[in-house]
């Protein structure tokens, strides 16, 4: 995710920032102001060194103290999956991002071979411990789904990438059909998207 920004900003807010890591990763990379909004009190207090400010709260809940306008980048990483109204959420924090400012989602991707097997072959729809059926899911998406919630909350797709997760020999003969079954093998998406106003300035 942290890839697929568009550098320099100044201002990111990490919905779901759980421990820390992405904090204190674009620390690293310089990023001046960086807010986590995260559920777990005990994550959030972990992540507090790498944030300029950490608010525990339900993300669909939490009002947030910023002037509209105030983020040039909003990053959503495997978070949207796990709200009641990820769609709403996403028209909600559009008036914290300024123009041109882009979000990162990463979602997983239901449409996994993997998940179409267990169903097609046994009926078997089993929530686990982790993973794209994870048991706190309460949506699930594809890529067009994904795109739709996106760009209805007025968001521009800049580019998209894929965590391919197949055994070896499906992904060689993904390659030599040309990415063909792309959609099947893609466990999860990062979708970065633009605020409508501005050129493509995502890196691929």
């Amino acid at each position: 995710m942290v890839e697929m920004i568009p550098y320099p900003v100044q201002r990111v807010l990490d919905v779901g920032c759980g421990g820390g890591a992405t904090g204190a990763l674009l620390r690293r990379k310089g990023v001046l102001e960086v807010f986590g909004i995260e559920l777990e009190e005990e994550a959030a207090n972990a992540a507090k060194p790498y944030y300029t400010r950490v608010i525990v709260g339900d993300a669909e809940k939490v009002e947030l103290p910023f002037p509209d306008s105030y983020f040039d980048c909003i990053l959503y990483g495997d978070i949207l999956e796990h709200l009641l109204y990820p769609w709403l959420l996403l028209k909600t924090h559009s008036r914290y991002l300024r123009m041109g400012g882009v979000i990162i989602v990463s979602l997983p991707n239901v449409r996994h071979y993997r998940i179409l097997k267990r169903l097609i072959l046994s009926g078997r729809w089993d929530y686990v411990e982790e993973g794209i059926l994870d048991i706190t899911h309460l949506r699930f998406f594809t890529l067009k789904n994904a795109k739709k919630m996106i760009e209805d909350a007025g968001f521009r797709i800049q580019g998209i990438r894929r965590k391919i997760s197949a055994v070896p020999w499906l992904k060689i003969l993904n390659s030599i059909i040309g990415g063909v079954l792309s959609d099947f093998l893609t466990r999860q998406y990062i979708i970065c998207a633009k605020k409508i106003g501005e050129p493509n300035s995502c890196q691929r």
